[in-house]
């Protein structure tokens, strides 16, 4: 990854506020589903999901406050969003920690300082029942069907002028730069993990064992690496802020891995996927790089949507805003939940079933012409 990741995907997406103690990553657990027999199905009454079933749902309905954050470049996470003074807050639903982020900037203007919107809308999807707003702030994209007044920001730019004062949550990197050791022992402890070991699965296992990005790469500002000639994955937890970032980095190497290692079959998953629309999206305008985000964004999708109380179509729908953020998600997940590790993923009938376009045609094969 570049500096352009890193403008997206490191402290830059709040405003920082300094090393203080390192924060260790979230527990990296791998797929859950991937023992060998089979997961103990759970019995429900009919119609009822689980709390954070419903919040994966519920960020499409109007009036509910829910949305989906993808935080500085990261797949979209489910939370509830409130406005408070001149900035948005976001909690996620999974409990971590709350994002906030500012409104409006402040631009110098005829010898003064004015206010400036930074809310713009990216696209509205009109396709389902609720028209769904992706909406672009500092720093992140955000997908939800009831905008409300970030809507107005974005269509009236005089309207920030109402606000209070904006402020931003503060970001702490993984570990100090200048701290060899602290960043080795997190990276120690991402390869260790149940996650790293599902990846190496999917994609094998480098030669080299994982290490830092190199001076030359630190200079570019480079979140990871893979040195297809070395075949070796570097990362750097110095520019990240929350081990999500490590892990999505390290699913986004090895994608690069598996691009040296299967160039036709990666070629054929990518006939016919559409360019990324954002500017401001990793991988825009590069088709490499795309492919590896796609990728990342599948892995991302495939743990999410493992939890057996998630409703097959409200796991679909969440794909659909994966797929909207970076094109070639919905390819990349086809293929990736046809690998054993994910045979008793909840979603492997449904994802490898054919799609229904390609049912209609086998319909109209099947039929015998009787004109």
């Amino acid at each position: 990854m570049s500096r352009a990741a890193a403008a997206l995907i490191g402290a830059a997406l709040v405003a920082f506020a300094g090393l203080r103690e390192p924060v260790r990553p979230m527990a990296a657990a791998g797929y859950r589903a991937a023992a060998d027999a089979p997961p103990v199905a759970t019995v429900r009454p009919a119609g009822h999901d689980s709390i954070a079933a419903r919040l994966r749902i519920g960020w499409r309905s109007a009036g509910s406050r829910q949305g989906l954050l993808s935080i500085g470049g990261l797949p979209p996470t489910p939370g509830t969003m409130t406005v408070s003074g001149g900035a948005l807050v976001f909690r996620p639903a999974d409990g971590t920690a709350a994002v906030a982020y500012p409104l409006f900037r402040l631009v110098p203007r005829q010898g003064g300082i004015a206010r400036r919107a930074a809310v713009s809308i990216l696209e509205v999807d009109r396709s389902s029942r609720d028209a769904v707003y992706v909406l672009h702030l500092d720093g992140g994209v955000l997908e939800t069907a009831s905008p409300g007044i970030l809507e107005q920001l974005a269509t009236d730019p005089d309207r920030v002028d109402s606000l209070g004062d904006a402020w931003a949550s503060d970001a702490v990197a993984l570990a100090d730069s200048r701290d060899t050791s602290a960043q080795l022992a997190l990276i120690h402890e991402l390869a260790s993990s149940g996650y790293a070991d599902s990846m190496f699965r999917l994609f094998g296992s480098p030669t080299r064992a994982i290490g830092l990005v190199g001076e030359r790469g630190q200079r570019a500002g480079r979140l990871g690496e893979f040195m297809g000639s070395r075949d070796s994955v570097s990362l750097s937890p110095a520019r990240m802020t929350n081990g999500a970032q490590l892990r999505h980095a390290l699913a986004h190497e090895l994608a690069h891995r598996w691009q040296r290692a299967a160039p036709d079959e990666v070629a054929a998953l990518w006939v016919g996927i559409p360019a990324i629309r954002d500017s401001l999206r990793y991988g825009y305008g590069n088709d490499n790089e795309h492919q590896a985000e796609a990728v990342a964004f599948a892995v991302h999708f495939l743990q999410t949507s493992a939890a057996a109380d998630l409703p097959a179509d409200a796991a679909l729908d969440l794909l659909g805003a994966y797929e909207r953020l970076v094109p070639g998600t919905r390819a990349m997940a086809r293929r990736l939940i046809a690998q054993p590790i994910y045979r008793y993923h909840p979603l492997a009938g449904t994802l490898l079933a054919p799609a229904p376009w390609l049912n209609a045609t086998r319909r109209q094969i099947d039929t015998p012409d009787t004109d």
